[in-house]
């Protein structure tokens, strides 16, 4: 066993808290931040939704609250104008802490301004992150802060950085990220009533919320009766994607009254489906996976502590990377998470 390094440790934690938030941010990364002084964590935070604010951001916030006990920070939300109030109220503030970032600190102005300007004028001692932005307008952030004097080091954990990155570069490079859902027991058994915990259900709803398209086959809509909603999203996610049926049965407009949602699209074939533009996620069984495998960029694995009913039976074989697992839930109840690929 290799053992690590104490950037590596702290990084480690920046990169499992922006697993929490997985695809939420899309089409922006899931990117995690942690701000360290005299070997304390003052703060870890993680970019939660497109448009808000970048996960540097948040972790300066709750570490500057932290050390100053400065209410008004408490009271802005919108980005820009923390930002704005963070460099004219807090320049240096940051001088004695170092910052950990899964991604190099953007360089651009976009829907909020660059990190790495902010950091500039926070003054840390160090930054330190993992994989380099190679945006064409956003790299460069690291080379910026390190012409102001502050210590940069880069690379540190880059592969488990980049594997963080893979479904936003998969949707940057392809203009799709199709992605293959499962909850089943431990027995391999996804059938026979409730199986993941609210915890993980909150997140799929929201997961929902995030996605163009909402995928399912005609025996899940007609086993299961499934509503496809996003009741339990977390709140501000209010988007409630397309639903498209992988059908060649004639379905009944009474066999759709179950789903909420306002459109509902039933398709004969895998070429009617949506899955060629935007994120769009599937959500099924085996038959379903086997008949999209070609189709399908990530999987996330849902695995309920839980034996019930008989094991289903897989026809073929797969075989996957593992990017990440990751525990969900409360004490009551953990589910795991693998994302593969």
């Amino acid at each position: 066993m290799v053992k690590q390094t104490s950037d590596e440790l702290f990084l480690s934690l920046a990169i499992a808290k922006a697993w929490e938030v997985q695809t939420l941010a899309l089409p922006n990364p899931s990117v995690g931040a942690l701000i360290l002084r005299n070997n304390q964590i003052l703060s870890l935070q993680n970019h939660k939704k497109n448009a808000l604010a970048h996960a540097e951001l948040e972790a300066i916030k709750d570490a500057l609250y932290l050390l100053h006990q400065d209410n008004h920070l408490l009271k802005i939300t919108e980005p820009i104008k923390l930002y704005e109030y963070l460099c004219t109220h807090y320049q240096n503030a940051l001088k004695d802490c170092s910052v950990f970032v899964t991604l190099e600190p953007c360089n651009h102005f976009g829907k909020t301004p660059p990190c790495s300007k902010l950091l500039s004028i926070l003054k840390p001692q160090r930054v330190v992150f993992g994989a380099y932005d190679c945006g064409k307008d956003s790299k460069g952030g690291g080379e910026f802060l390190k012409q102001t004097g502050i210590e940069v080091l880069g690379g540190v954990c880059e592969k488990e950085c980049l594997d963080l990155l893979y479904p936003f570069l998969t949707l940057n490079k392809k203009n799709s990220l199709n992605l293959f859902k499962l909850a089943q027991r431990f027995n391999g058994n996804y059938k026979e009533g409730q199986i993941s915990n609210l915890s993980s259900k909150a997140f799929t709803h929201t997961q929902r919320s995030v996605a163009q398209n909402l995928i399912i086959s005609g025996n899940t809509l007609l086993n299961d009766r499934p509503k496809l909603d996003i009741r339990h999203a977390y709140p501000d996610y209010t988007h409630q994607p397309n639903i498209q049926i992988l059908s060649r049965q004639n379905l009944k407009p009474s066999d759709l009254e179950c789903i909420n949602a306002s459109s509902i699209q039933i398709c004969p074939n895998i070429q009617d489906l949506c899955l060629d533009e935007g994120f769009n996620i599937i959500e099924g069984g085996y038959p379903l996976l086997q008949a999209l495998r070609e189709k399908i960029d990530l999987f996330l694995f849902i695995l309920a502590p839980k034996f019930q009913g008989e094991a289903t039976k897989i026809s073929h074989a797969f075989e996957m990377e593992i990017l990440y697992s990751q525990l969900m839930g409360d004490s009551k109840q953990k589910d795991l998470f693998v994302w593969t690929k």
